[in-house]
């Protein structure tokens, strides 16, 4: 899936969500008047108070004005929006007074609502049927008298009226825009709390992700500060929270600081933007250095960082007019962010993509911002909200680097603890053998002296040399010995699997003293994944080529690479277990050159995840009999097995099985199939094999392995064992 349809639900989305916000509310006010009387605000909830409103420019009336009846120059003015209309031949400027008034008729039940009014950047007064209910800063007819202030508030009215008669006098002297850019609005009581309540949490929950992510980055940056990414990260994090506190709709940063004066205020709200812009741009070029070696990314740097310091020593009506053409190249450099990291993305550096949804979410937001604000549109400002989810991509991206990092480390200590012990074993096995050799050789120098010198002493030297081998025999016998231990000793504890897979049994039957076949079990267990938790126990038949000393070797080449592939790389899929297999013997014995050993080995492999009731299964060369409900069925491996004759391509084809209690499982190698025996001295073939396994797979285990083992001495009879025996069965709980 590419990047552009990635970001597609979240566009939908977020259009989705402005669009029940910018949709009509269904009846307008038209010259002054608004008639709701048809529908019950406690029943509908909310009324949007949009349309025409009454409008007095440079007056300043109350309600005491409109009683009197004394003459005023009337005309009427969209709200929510500027105050751009035209009166009296002359255009109205973004910075003046006036006042807006309405008359509602409501339906005759709603004796009581409440008022909200959104986030006016001014001062005001409102009169609901003549009484004063809500202010914020001061009115005047000049800036000194005003008094800027901005926030939301929400009032209960008590009225037995059906017309309620809405008065607002206005001021402006400080903003870019004047009168009335936001919805007001007339709720039932409920709805008015049932708002309240999910503002608030959803501004505190923005709030406290934002912290905690800052936190958490400052932390990894701590513990290793070569990683930049994580430090502009956590102050990109530091600098969204402080925009979310002062531009909250209920004020948080009144809680921090009751006293802070409207100018203040502002600056804070825009230094907060321009240094979040700042943070975001410096993150982005320490992610992807190469890509974002350009002059357009260290430009774009200089003008943030320019405009944050401009907002500070600035007075605010200076660069809140400049501000809508700053908005539009905030959207530029988002756009050229999308862009790095869209190259990136070709390049395949890793997180890119995840990048690229964040930064595509966080322009939309900017851009959903600027045009609401340019345009009074009654939507919802998306910045911070767009923020957190770039924030939480990245957070992800970061945190899972980390973790891959730190794992990685353990992996690679792992393999080199596993690669010197073994080293050393190398060593001391090659200069036992260097010894031995020198002994050797001593001993043929000093018998070909003696047989020089006293060939008269021939039938001694023959005695003396008869003595000498029998004690090698004895030495190589003991060495078996010794190398079947430790053979045993590598392979799963009989109590462990008793544990593991309590109705299991194991035929194992070698050709000598130390076999070519081995069997091996591990465990997964991803409990820690929320995402994905899972307990997996993986289980192997495996079959080295030849059998003996050279197939005994190679059993524990197959051991030590699948306690690396499953117990510490944690690879669980069968047929990437064997991909990893036939990649190690390959490398380790270096088949790649013509002359190179080309021993390998056949394997089965199954996954049981008892959670899900689920097999999965895959097979290099040995295949995978099974009985479910009665019902005989094959699965075969590949027609090559690992390592060996090298091929261009080899495809380990997994299969996944849903099974039932009961169902019954084998794996094994072909000694059993190919053993010779009978009256005619034909081999056991698979046929007679799986007619076998179809008469006894419905006993208990244990006597499966009894049946197996006399059937098997029964059709050997005389003849000698030609392969090491291997089989396994498994039924399910």
């Amino acid at each position: 899936m590419n990047p552009v349809r990635k970001i597609l639900p979240f566009v939908i989305l977020l259009a989705a969500l402005n669009f029940l916000n910018f949709k009509a509310s269904g009846q307008k006010a038209v010259n002054g008047f608004l008639d709701i009387s048809n529908n019950s605000i406690s029943e509908k909830g909310s009324v949007d108070l949009s349309g025409q409103w009454e409008f007095y420019w440079n007056q300043l009336l109350s309600p005491e004005d409109f009683k009197s009846g004394k003459q005023m120059s009337r005309t009427f003015a969209k709200v929510p929006g500027a105050w751009n209309i035209i009166n009296n031949g002359h255009e109205i400027t973004e910075f003046g007074y006036a006042t807006y008034r309405l008359l509602i008729k409501t339906n005759p039940h709603d004796s009581v609502f409440g008022i909200r009014i959104n986030r006016i950047d001014a001062s005001y007064k409102l009169w609901v049927n003549g009484i004063l209910i809500a202010t914020l800063g001061k009115t005047g007819t000049s800036k000194e008298q005003s008094i800027p202030k901005w926030g939301t508030q929400e009032k209960i009215i008590n009225s037995n009226l059906t017309e309620q008669e809405i008065i607002i006098q206005v001021s402006n002297f400080s903003y870019v825009r004047g009168g009335i850019p936001k919805m007001i609005q007339i709720t039932s009581t409920e709805s008015m709390k049932n708002q309240i309540k999910k503002e608030i949490g959803l501004d505190f929950l923005l709030l406290g992700i934002m912290l905690i992510i800052g936190l958490y980055h400052i932390v990894l940056f701590l513990f290793r500060k070569s990683l930049k990414s994580s430090l502009y990260f956590a102050i990109l994090s530091f600098f969204a929270a402080g925009l979310v506190i002062v531009s909250s709709n209920f004020d948080i940063v009144y809680l921090f600081w009751p006293n802070i004066s409207w100018p203040l205020q502002i600056k804070l709200e825009y230094s907060f933007y321009f240094l979040s812009i700042l943070s975001l741009l410096l993150f982005v070029e320490s992610l992807f250095e190469k890509e974002s070696r350009s002059y357009s990314i260290r430009a774009a740097i200089i003008f943030s960082a320019f405009m944050s310091i401009f907002v500070v020593v600035s007075p605010v009506s200076v660069f809140i007019s400049i501000f809508d053409f700053v908005g539009w190249i905030f959207i530029l450099i988002s756009l050229f962010l999308m862009f790095v990291v869209l190259k990136a993305i070709l390049l395949r550096k890793e997180g890119s993509q995840s990048t690229f949804i964040g930064l595509s979410l966080l322009s939309l937001a900017i851009i959903n911002d600027v045009i609401v604000n340019k345009y009074s549109i009654h939507g919802y400002f998306l910045l911070p909200v767009g923020f957190l989810g770039f924030m939480l991509i990245q957070a992800y991206i970061i945190s899972s680097r980390f973790t891959d990092a730190i794992s990685y480390t353990e992996q690679l200590t792992e393999e080199m603890d596993y690669m010197n012990n073994n080293l050393e074993l190398i060593v001391k096995d090659r200069t036992s053998k260097i010894e031995q050799q020198k002994e050797e050789l001593t001993v043929q120098s000093e018998s070909l002296k003696v047989a020089n010198e006293e060939i008269v002493k021939i039938n001694q030297i023959l005695e003396r040399q008869g003595g000498e081998m029998n004690k090698k025999n004895r030495a190589l016998t003991d060495s078996l010995n010794y190398a079947k231990r430790l053979q045993s000793a590598v392979l799963p504890d009989t109590n462990y699997l008793k544990e593991a897979l309590p109705d299991h049994f194991i035929f194992f039957q070698p050709k000598d003293i130390v076999s070519g076949d081995f069997y091996w079990y591990g465990e997964v267990d991803s409990s820690w994944d929320f995402d994905d938790a899972s307990h997996i126990q993986v289980l192997v038949a495996a079959d080295c080529t030849g059998h003996g000393v050279p197939g005994a070797f190679m059993t524990l080449l197959g051991h030590n690479f699948l306690n690396v592939t499953v117990n510490i790389q944690q690879v669980t899929d069968p047929e990437q277990i064997i991909y990893k297999l036939d990649q190690q013997v390959v490398e380790t014995l270096r088949q790649n050159d013509p002359a190179s050993i080309k021993d390998g080995m056949d394997i089965a492999v199954l996954s049981i995840e008892k959670e899900k009731q689920q097999i999965s299964f895959a097979g290099a060369g040995n295949p995978l009999y099974y009985f479910s409900k009665g019902e005989f069925h094959e699965i075969k491996g590949a027609n090559f097995g690992i390592g060996g004759v090298l091929r261009k391509e080899k495809v380990f084809e997994p299969h996944k099985i849903q099974y039932d209690p009961g169902d019954v499982f084998y794996i094994f190698t072909d000694g059993f199939p190919d053993q010779i025996g009978g009256k005619e001295g034909r081999k056991f073939y698979k046929t007679r094999f799986r007619e076998l396994l179809m008469e006894i797979h419905e006993k208990p285990m244990e006597e499966q392995r009894d049946l197996l083992q006399k059937q098997f001495y029964d059709w050997k009879g005389d003849f000698k064992q030609i392969d090491d025996i291997l089989v396994i069965g498994i039924k399910m709980d």
